[in-house]
């Protein structure tokens, strides 16, 4: 990963009780400059999800830098431009306009610049000719910035939903914990199995938790195959599109394990949608927790961020999954 250069703008503002909230949807990304190519822009920043139809993760909402003053107090900024342009050029101050001379292009990333919970990104170019070079060589890093920062609202936005104390006194008794907010309904039909299932409805979401010895080592084809096992058993038959699923490692509350991504489809019930599952291990224990959505017809990337966000508070109490 190319390393961004972090370096003072002029703007610091001492008091940063003073500053106004951010504005915009969690999915808003506001563009601007005074040349932007708007389809070269969207192609290389946009992220897609599998729901199973290709979902956009970014509304890019694309500005001109006359008008910087209008959209400054989004909560994602991208100022796209060259040292030739004034509202770059003020921007920066002698520090980080040396660097971009002398590396032709800089990325520069400034959090809480004219907004509280604001994430600015500025992509500075010698002149503007380097500026399509700068966007390919940072494009990654801009990307994960910004996902990161659509999942940061999401959370925020979880949590200002109180927690519900009755599934959390249930889930501390198996000894985990997650948190889930009033609507989420537990099945606990199989937990003499080491299996249950919390369950939420407009839209239909589950996530489950499951626990068994580790018999078998991690890797794509097994995690698959459990998944598989395992929705089969409890889920009439839900199995995996593997063309559409990715896997990767992850550490996880001090658990190494996978994280499986993709979409699941059921032909008895005609039905599928995307689904997220963690595999980790505890000392000779395996866990698997398991969210899922269906929601034909309508976007999907928020709710299934939230279920992301339930899903990642996810702990340890004692020893896991016990009969109750």
């Amino acid at each position: 990963m190319q390393k961004i250069t972090f370096l003072l703008v002029l703007f610091i503002f001492l008091f940063c009780s003073r500053l106004p909230q951010s504005v915009g949807k969690s999915r808003d990304v506001v563009i601007v400059g005074s040349q932007i190519d708007t389809t070269f822009v969207a192609q290389s920043l946009q992220i897609y999800n599998y729901m199973p139809q290709r979902e956009p993760t970014f509304i890019f909402i694309f500005a001109s830098d006359t008008i910087l003053k209008r959209v400054k107090l989004f909560h994602s900024l991208f100022l796209c431009g060259s040292l030739q342009e004034e509202f770059i050029l003020t921007l920066l101050n002698a520090e980080a306009r040396n660097a971009t001379i002398r590396d032709t292009f800089n990325l520069f990333k400034v959090n809480d610049l004219w907004a509280k919970d604001q994430v600015v990104i500025i992509l500075a170019a010698k002149e503007p000719r380097y500026i399509p070079l700068g966007l390919q060589k940072y494009q990654k890093i801009i990307t994960k910035i910004f996902e990161e920062n659509y999942y940061r609202k999401i959370k925020k936005q979880y949590y200002e939903t109180k927690i519900d104390q009755r599934i959390k006194r249930y889930l501390k008794r198996l000894g985990i914990e997650m948190d889930f907010t009033p609507g989420w309904l537990i099945d606990s039909t199989f937990a003499n199995e080491n299996f249950i299932f919390i369950h939420a409805h407009y839209p239909d979401r589950s996530i489950f938790i499951y626990r068994e010895k580790k018999t078998f080592e991690l890797n794509d084809s097994t995690v698959i195959a459990k998944r598989d096992e395992l929705t089969k058993r409890y889920y009439n038959g839900d199995y995996i599109l593997k063309e559409l699923t990715f896997i990767d490692s992850i550490e996880f509350q001090n658990m190494r394990g996978f994280r499986v991504k993709g979409v699941w489809q059921n032909d008895s019930l005609v039905a599928g949608g995307p689904f997220l599952s963690y595999f980790l291990v505890k000392e000779d224990t395996l866990y698997v927790i398991d969210g899922m959505l269906f929601l034909p017809g309508e976007r999907k990337t928020d709710f299934f961020a939230t279920i992301e966000v339930i899903m990642n508070s996810f702990k340890i109490l004692a020893t896991g999954l016990t009969k109750d």
